[in-house]
């Protein structure tokens, strides 16, 4: 038994069927409010305005490697760090190569000694570094990010790209 949800789009001219090489977003998010406009004439108007714009998302780019083999990129490493110097350091990175408009760079994490339990990733910037490209601070300027090849660092180092304006 398969579960189908159909969709149907204003102003399409053919089914979503007939379309399958098509990319489609679907957006679930409930924060974008509207309010209605005031004219002058204290009579309100049919025209909306969001109130609020959710901040972009940094996207997990499976192809932001192919970007850093025949280009120039910046590096950071972040061994020796606390957590909250490391949070620091990355921020102050970003914002001063964003303003210089640098686009690729590579931030090393490490990956951590392997603890007595078998958990392989125990660094606790590595595990902190995703969750830092949720916040807003980074969402301004960080486009999108991915774990590093082999060549460029392992597991233990991420690809970001920044974006060109804020």
């Amino acid at each position: 038994m398969s579960h189908k949800i159909k969709v149907n789009l204003k102003g399409a001219s053919k089914p979503l069927e007939d379309l399958p090489n098509q990319k489609i977003s679907i957006s679930l998010d409930k924060r974008n409010k509207t309010k209605s406009i005031v004219s002058p004439d204290n009579v309100s108007s049919d025209k909306k305005i969001a109130t609020s714009v959710p901040p972009k998302v940094v996207t997990y780019d499976q192809q932001l490697f192919k970007q850093f083999k025949n280009s120039t990129y910046a590096k950071i490493d972040l061994h020796g760090h606390t957590v909250d110097e490391a949070y620091k350091s990355l921020t102050q990175y970003v914002k001063k190569n964003f303003n210089q408009k640098k686009l690729l760079h590579i931030v090393v994490t490490g990956l951590g000694n392997k603890s007595s339990d078998g958990e392989f990733f125990t660094g606790k910037i590595r595990k902190k570094f995703p969750l830092w490209l949720e916040t807003e601070a980074f969402q301004k300027y960080v486009k999108s990010y991915y774990p590093c090849k082999i060549q460029h660092g392992g597991l233990g180092a991420f690809y970001i790209k920044l974006k060109i304006k804020v």
